[in-house]
């Protein structure tokens, strides 16, 4: 039988590597992982940087934080365990993590208020903010910010990734910012990179095509999917307010209109409705609105209803009469 020893000429000098980190090392990690983590070992307290080691092992910088995101994360023994104990106080939730690594850039101040001066930056903060329904948080701004500058994603981009994670309950922006990760990490560059990626297909898109009274097959373009990407994300309507919206529209064309819908839909969210209960107080403001002008006198639309009821009413050749005639035939002539 074949034995196989250490050589104990190797043995004066170690690295000593944790019990966690090993066990990872054994049942987890690759090649590469386990070669950047014996790396990092080896350099001790210099703390090499993801360049650094990019260039040691002339790896792509992608390839480096993917593994030192690997071993930042927990392992799934721990994933595991920690479903099944209760007793874990936070320091030791917090002990699973090899290296301390988040892969994102930090910004001074001077260098956010320059980012955010830009207008395409601006908008994706408006935007941010409408498919939150608040306004964007300190740490938020950051993580767009990192998005937006760190990962290279243009601001369309970074609008449909908020939109996705959103309408996909990933609401929180570590979430956001992993599924930015997954994508660079997949080669995503551009808008149509991210929705091959995807093939995102609102879930509400069913429940649309069944109200505006498509057919049970119908396979819908991506201009139908990108009105419903609107009224779900940006105008953050559930399908109470877009059925609603769905069935006046039918009844108002007599036909499926995604454009009659939209027009319908963007009123209501121009009005601030926000809920089915608004729409009848929003439109009960805008007949208000309507009916009386600024003066108190009937408005535009009253008036030019009114003039028009007139003009139905007089829609006729009028006679005319010699009136001192008539009276002398009505009246007896005296004798």
């Amino acid at each position: 039988m074949d034995q196989v020893t250490l050589n104990s000429d190797l043995c004066c000098e170690a690295l000593v590597i944790p019990q966690a980190a090993l066990e990872r090392c054994l049942r987890e990690a690759n090649e590469s992982q386990i070669k950047i983590y014996l790396y990092m070992l080896k350099c001790g307290s210099k703390s090499p940087t993801v360049s650094s080691i990019a260039d040691f092992f002339n790896y792509s910088e992608q390839d480096v934080k993917r593994a030192l995101r690997f071993w930042n994360g927990k392992s799934k023994a721990e994933k595991t365990d920690r479903a099944d104990r209760t007793d874990r106080t936070e320091k030791d939730a917090a002990g699973g993590n090899v290296v301390e690594f988040s892969g994102k850039n930090t910004y001074s101040k001077e260098a956010m208020t320059e980012l955010i001066g830009k207008p395409e930056v601006s908008q994706l903060m408006f935007v941010a903010e409408q498919y939150m329904g608040r306004p964007v948080k300190p740490d938020e701004v950051s993580s767009i910010l990192y998005i937006y500058d760190g990962l290279g994603f243009p601001a369309d981009l970074v609008e449909y990734l908020l939109e996705y994670c959103i309408n996909n309950n990933k609401k929180s922006m570590r979430l956001i910012e992993a599924e930015a990760v997954s994508w660079k990490e997949a080669g995503v560059t551009n808008l149509a990179g991210a929705k091959k990626l995807t093939g995102h297909v609102p879930r509400e898109m069913k429940a649309v095509l069944e109200a505006l009274g498509f057919p049970a097959d119908h396979q819908p373009v991506e201009t139908e999917i990108a009105f419903v990407r609107r009224w779900t994300g940006r105008y953050g309507y559930g399908m109470d307010v877009i059925g609603e919206a769905c069935n006046r529209a039918v009844l108002a064309t007599g036909k499926p209109n995604f454009r009659y819908t939209n027009g319908i839909l963007k009123k209501w969210h121009d009005a601030g409705v926000r809920k089915k209960s608004d729409i009848l107080a929003a439109e009960e403001e805008y007949r208000l609105k309507n009916a009386t002008s600024p003066t108190g006198g009937p408005g535009k639309k009253a008036a030019a209803g009114k003039k028009a009821a007139s003009a139905k009413i007089h829609n006729f050749t009028e006679r005319e009469y010699d009136y001192d005639s008539l009276m002398q035939e009505i009246i007896p002539k005296e004798n």
